[in-house]
């Protein structure tokens, strides 16, 4: 199985997390209350021009916490994460990060730090976490939604003179994970009557075994460029595999709706407008096997850039994990478009399917 590449895209940067233990005032670079980063509004409740934190004279045993608000005005989910490094402060080691605890929290829920699955995390531990590639992933929030993160700094009462006059400067960052290339969003596979397509034979409509005939697969471009669909191809677990569509173009941010004929898209009064419909052929319809398969998405180089599967096949991930059967008339999508961790826990069970949204 390839190496699938997780982009992680920073919005913005606040250099003006400051600490001190009776230390002096240096000078920071500042922040305005209120920016828009992309789809992201974020509120950071200080006054325009101020850093996000000053804390000066801090002793052991205080703490000090402050809200941050990020808002999703975008059309999608948005998975959160957030990076902080140390851009410079006063005093040798034992440097004071290695002394601060850091907490962050969703409200009054803990996402990182004491009370979290991460257990206790000291400022540098922070640092070091938040390094990698994705930072430190806290939640989801969906089209439209909001959330108030709560940064708590505690200086352990524990701490000693050790500490005495030293500071540290940090930047903080908000970002989003997505992927770096077209990735496979949502599969309506399982099809119930509602969504059956019939034809005439023998002067009665009759049902054309809708288990077979009839099913949707949603790409979606998570990247800020357009994507043509030229020579891609999606494989199943026969290898048997579907040429895209060689004169169509993904935009940014666009979805993607793959089917046999454009026909089915009246049993759907919910499909997005702005969604491309590629229409594959007849040979489409009976691809998907309903107890298990495969999708595996291949660019014009033939390099894979996504795979996913659900029921008794499990090789979709990594590790191999189950992603279960849909009921009819539902359809297994993505938790957060263009989020793709490798793992069966990406997607979820959906009742009433979103084709092209």
């Amino acid at each position: 199985m390839k190496k699938r590449i997780i982009r992680i895209t920073f919005l913005l940067l606040i250099v003006g997390a400051v600490f001190y233990f009776n230390g002096g005032v240096e000078k920071l670079m500042k922040s305005p209350t209120v920016q828009a980063f992309g789809d992201l509004i974020v509120n950071f409740h200080v006054p325009l021009g101020n850093p996000i934190f000053i804390l000066t004279n801090m002793k052991p045993g205080d703490s000090e916490s402050r809200p941050i608000d990020v808002s999703n005005n975008g059309s999608v989910d948005r998975f959160i994460t957030v990076r902080g490094g140390r851009t410079g402060g006063v005093g040798n080691d034992p440097k004071i990060e290695t002394v601060l605890d850091v907490v962050i929290r969703d409200g009054a829920t803990p996402l990182y730090g004491s009370g979290s699955p991460t257990g206790p995390r000291t400022m540098v531990d922070f640092f070091a976490d938040s390094s990698s590639v994705n930072g430190i992933p806290l939640n989801i929030i969906t089209d439209g939604d909001g959330k108030t993160y709560n940064f708590l700094v505690n200086f352990p009462s524990i701490a000693d003179n050790n500490f005495q006059a030293k500071s540290v400067l940090a930047d903080i960052s908000f970002g989003i994970i997505t992927a770096d290339n077209l990735v496979i969003n949502e599969v309506f596979y399982n099809v119930d009557e509602k969504h059956s397509l019939r034809e005439n034979r023998g002067g009665g409509a009759i049902n054309i075994n809708s288990r077979l005939k009839f099913q949707w697969i949603e790409l979606y471009n998570p990247t800020d460029s357009d994507i043509s669909l030229k020579n891609w191809r999606i494989y199943n677990e026969t290898g048997k595999s579907f040429d895209v569509h060689p004169n169509k173009k993904l935009k940014a941010r666009q979805f993607a709706l793959l089917s046999h004929d454009g026909s089915l898209w009246r049993f759907w009064n919910t499909v997005e407008r702005g969604a491309l419909r590629v229409e594959l052929g007849a040979h489409f319809s009976k691809a998907l096997d309903i107890d298990g398969d495969i999708l595996i998405l291949k660019n014009p180089r033939g390099i894979e850039v996504d795979r996913m599967s659900w029921g008794d096949n499990t090789s979709g991930f990594s590790p191999p994990g189950v992603n279960p059967i849909v009921d009819p008339g539902h359809s297994t999508e993505r938790l957060v478009p263009g989020f793709d961790s490798n793992e069966a826990s990406d997607w979820v069970d959906v009742s009433s399917p979103t084709p092209g949204n």
